[in-house]
């Protein structure tokens, strides 16, 4: 793997880390944009249940930065990105934005940043390939 990509990748990784951090030691900042109301115990849980994820994110790139072969790194790449594209933005867009009454401009920011992870996951993703021996 290229030294850009492993960059890439490890800006990746304390991305999550910072994510996973906000979201179990002060989840009240990510939760103002979703207008829920008061936070409670049982919110707070599930912003905790959310970092749990970035966690899961965080070991799963690294472990593909630590597979030799392309295309298995790939495939762990590719999944993260779509996990970003799809599941996050492109829901958030089509439906929960409006649903929860998410402010226009938190709406445009939250996706657009799952967008150009999942953008930026796959240029990765399309790069990675193996020397030719």
């Amino acid at each position: 793997m290229k030294l850009w990509m492993k960059i890439v990748l490890w800006v990746y990784i304390a991305f999550n880390l910072l994510q996973a951090v906000v979201l179990t030691f002060s989840p009240e900042l990510t939760d103002r944009a979703y207008l829920g109301g008061e936070m409670t115990p049982t919110r707070a849980f599930q912003w905790y249940a959310v970092a749990g994820y970035h966690v899961l994110i965080i070991a799963v790139t690294i472990v593909a930065m630590g597979l030799r072969r392309a295309a298995d790194r790939r495939k762990l790449i590719v999944i993260n990105a779509l996990m970003y594209l799809f599941w996050d933005a492109t829901s958030q867009l089509a439906y929960w934005g409006r649903e929860i009454g998410m402010a226009t401009s938190d709406l445009l920011i939250n996706s657009g940043v799952s967008i150009a992870t999942g953008l930026i996951l796959l240029a990765v993703a399309w790069f990675d390939r193996d020397p030719v021996s």
